[in-house]
């Protein structure tokens, strides 16, 4: 059993949704966290790693509409020093994203750990199933954290982007008309994975790659897998929405899938996608 998994039946257990916030009276939360072990890369500081942090807390509750109130964040650290930058990096992008830093908890451990939980008011409740006949819409910029993963110390331009993106992200994208979305998530784990857990009770059938052609041509030229690069990047925090067909949504999205009547299948070049993101614990 991986993260997904297990967090599938404790949320069954509970009897509540799978989704990226929880709402309750009105309210929408949500809690996220990483311990530097499993996900601080070597070019992150530890400012960058308390922004980037913070950074995937709000991309979460972004792409469900929500108007953030309030942010805690607690920190776990070896050393009084690692928890000061980490706590600045924390108040930077705060300041970046205009969100509302009202304190947290700070802990001595074996391990720098962070988790933020933001408490906002609900815009409209959004799930993550589409509806047969929905177009899937995002911004073409995948496989940029995927180079980069690979190549990070390397000067090409597709690379040193992928690198400032993992290093300090800003999920400031604009929000397509909250009338014609039906469906949404936000890209950490994995286009792939973003695409997996949509496809419920539909089949998702990718059209088009949502990677710019610098991306492309540097995967091909490295000999990379481009389905690896694109759908198995993960930490872009880039939003997938399920929007109603004919609905105008206008740059910097493109239409790159669709949902059709299925049984939980995503489709790429005629064939199942075999990439599904990045989870915890999962069994090789």
């Amino acid at each position: 059993m991986d993260e997904k998994e297990f967090l599938r039946s404790l949320l069954a257990r509970l009897g509540a949704e799978e989704n990226d916030v929880v709402y309750a009276d009105g309210l929408a939360l949500k809690i996220d966290g990483a311990a530097a072990a499993t996900s601080k890369l070597p070019f992150q500081t530890w400012r960058d790693f308390g922004w980037r942090n913070v950074a995937a807390a709000y991309s979460d509750v972004r792409v469900k509409y929500v108007e953030p109130l309030y942010m805690l964040v607690s920190v776990t650290a070896p050393r009084l020093e690692e928890a000061a930058e980490v706590i600045e990096g924390v108040r930077e992008a705060a300041e970046r994203l205009s969100l509302r830093y009202v304190g947290g908890d700070l802990n001595q451990g074996g391990d720098v750990v962070v988790d933020v939980a933001i408490v906002g008011r609900a815009g409209p409740r959004i799930g993550r199933v589409p509806k047969p006949g929905d177009v899937l819409v995002t911004i073409p910029a995948y496989g940029y954290t995927g180079l980069a993963y690979r190549f990070w110390g390397e000067r090409h331009p597709a690379v040193e982007r992928g690198v400032a993106m993992l290093k300090r992200p800003e999920p400031l994208w604009p929000l397509p008309p909250p009338e014609c979305v039906t469906a949404s998530m936000d890209s950490s784990d994995g286009l792939g994975d973003v695409l997996w857990t949509m496809a419920k009770g539909v089949d998702i059938v990718v059209k088009r790659l949502p990677a710019p052609r610098e991306v492309l041509e540097l995967a091909e030229e490295r000999g990379v897998e481009v389905g690896e690069v694109v759908f198995n990047g993960g930490e872009e925090f880039l939003p997938v929405f399920a929007v109603r067909r004919g609905c105008g949504v206008g740059e910097p999205y493109v239409e790159f899938a669709e949902a059709v009547e299925g049984e939980g299948r995503v489709v790429w070049e005629n064939r199942e996608l075999r990439w599904r993101g990045w989870s915890y614990f999962r069994r090789t």
